[in-house]
């Protein structure tokens, strides 16, 4: 039952469609609860691991046809519609087995007037802008049964609904709530809860106050929303929680990937998703900081006739397989241009290095010819020095061998610095080399990054394109 319900709360978490956090929701349809299409039926039901279960067994592709079979049915849910989209009855499920329907009734400005759920039950009456509500609590009453040693869950049971609280709403024209106030038997406040909305009726902020424990806590919830309406960030402030929790959604308008951020703990929660023709998702697989946490299976039937739901699939399949083609034909053409550069950048670059390796050619002949002629006239100078000493005195020839060898030193010293400057040399050309590869790299990296960043631009404003295409034909 902990798992249900911590499943049951990310879930609302996860619903960019939830108007408030009161016990009483009086715009429970279609929309409310993310479904799109004219949806008949909903069978829901919730898959938990089995004692068995292998946690790398989500990986292999044929998980998802065999979920029945590697877990558990738990709770879940029977809920059908009217064609304008009001839920009608809500049938709740535990272990494949039905419980009690409920049932819901409407008033006239097409807000509920009574519903049963799941441990509750609310009447309402409305003046204008205003709506008094009853809450009763459920009571089950098992009769003369030993509840120490019976399931509960194939016990039979009466109900009852003894009387809980008293809300009053206010509305604002389009019957979403700005305020309720609720109160115990005796009027003594038990908790308000305040809404404000964007100019697209999304609720951006709560502040709700809370008497229940005897004194007054206050507790503030604001929500932040994307350019297509989606929750992106939902931040809670309280004295019993303090929690921010962020929203990666697909193009359906699904959560993705939910983190949840508290002062003690930073949970990751990521899901997956199987859809039908409607864009209705079928399968939600949930995964918690990675590891396999629990499943979804949804069953949908629509009021639509199967032929006007063909034309649609059909229309959504031939817009797809466009979308493919001009991805493959974009992805063809920018592969086509990038040989194209490429090859001409490659035939450039050969050429550069043909020049350069020419260049370092001629300059190593030319020092190589100017060491030998520069040694070749040393020896030239040493033969002349030595001729000429065969006809000096014994003081002359000592004075010219002096001099000849200061010439050798200085002849040495120069040939030395002649090599260290061509090693200094050949450094400052190999680092010019490699700046000039590293500069040529780098190009060509934020070549790349710029193609890409065209494409994905490409593919954001064709998304953009069809999306509003899609609102526009919702309009219309």
């Amino acid at each position: 039952m902990k798992k249900i319900l911590s499943f049951t709360i990310i879930a609302f978490c996860m619903s960019f469609c939830a108007k408030t956090q009161d016990v009483v929701n009086l715009r429970m349809d279609c929309q409310q609860m993310g479904l799109r299409g004219y949806v008949a039926s909903m069978d829901e039901d919730i898959l938990l691991r089995k004692d068995y279960f292998r946690e790398d067994w989500p990986q292999r592709k044929w998980f998802v046809k065999d979920l029945r079979n590697v877990l558990r049915e738990d709770d879940g849910r029977i809920v059908t519609f009217n064609p304008a989209g009001r839920l009608l009855s809500v049938t709740y499920t535990h272990q494949g087995r039905q419980g009690k329907t409920t049932s819901c009734s409407y008033a006239s400005n097409g807000l509920l007037s009574s519903f049963v759920g799941e441990g509750y039950k609310v009447e309402a009456k409305y003046n204008g802008n205003m709506a008094d509500i009853n809450v009763y609590a459920e009571t089950k009453d098992y009769k003369s049964v030993n509840l120490a040693k019976a399931d509960l869950n194939t016990t039979p049971y009466t109900n009852t609904y003894p009387f809980d609280l008293k809300c009053r709403q206010e509305l604002d024209d389009d019957g979403l709530v700005l305020k309720s106030s609720y109160y115990y038997v005796d009027s003594l406040p038990a908790k308000v809860c305040e809404y404000s909305y964007n100019h697209n009726h999304l609720l951006v902020s709560e502040k709700i106050t809370d008497y229940t424990s005897g004194e007054k806590a206050v507790s503030t919830v604001q929500y932040t929303y994307d350019n297509r309406d989606f929750l992106i960030k939902k931040v809670t402030h309280g004295k019993a929680l303090d929690e921010t929790c962020t929203y990666v959604n697909n193009e359906q308008g699904d959560c993705i990937k939910m983190t949840v951020e508290r002062p003690y703990a930073t949970i990751v929660y990521t899901f997956e998703y199987v859809y039908d023709m409607m864009d209705n998702w079928t399968v939600r697989l949930q995964y918690e900081d990675g590891i396999f946490d629990n499943a979804a299976l949804r069953t949908l039937t629509y009021h639509k006739a199967p032929a006007e739901l063909k034309a649609k699939a059909d229309k959504k399949g031939a817009a797809k397989q466009d979308k493919a083609v001009d991805k493959k034909a974009s992805k063809k053409s920018d592969k086509a241009v990038d040989k194209k550069v490429s090859k001409k950048s490659d035939k450039a670059a050969a050429v550069d290095k043909k020049a350069e390796k020419e260049r370092k050619a001629a300059e190593k002949k030319a020092v190589k010819e100017a060491k030998a002629s520069q040694k070749e006239e040393m020896k030239a100078q040493q033969a002349r020095a030595k001729e000429a000493e065969k006809n000096m005195t014994k003081e002359q020839r000592k004075a010219a061998q002096a001099e000849r060898k200061a010439a050798e030193k200085a002849a040495k010293e120069q040939a030395a610095a002649a090599a260290k400057a061509e090693k200094e040399r050949a450094a400052i050309e190999k680092k010019a080399e490699k700046e000039r590869l590293a500069a040529q790299k780098k190009a060509e990296k934020e070549r790349a990054a710029a193609l890409k960043k065209a494409e994905k631009e490409r593919a954001a404003a064709e998304k953009d394109r069809k999306t509003a295409e899609k609102k526009a034909k919702k309009k219309s």
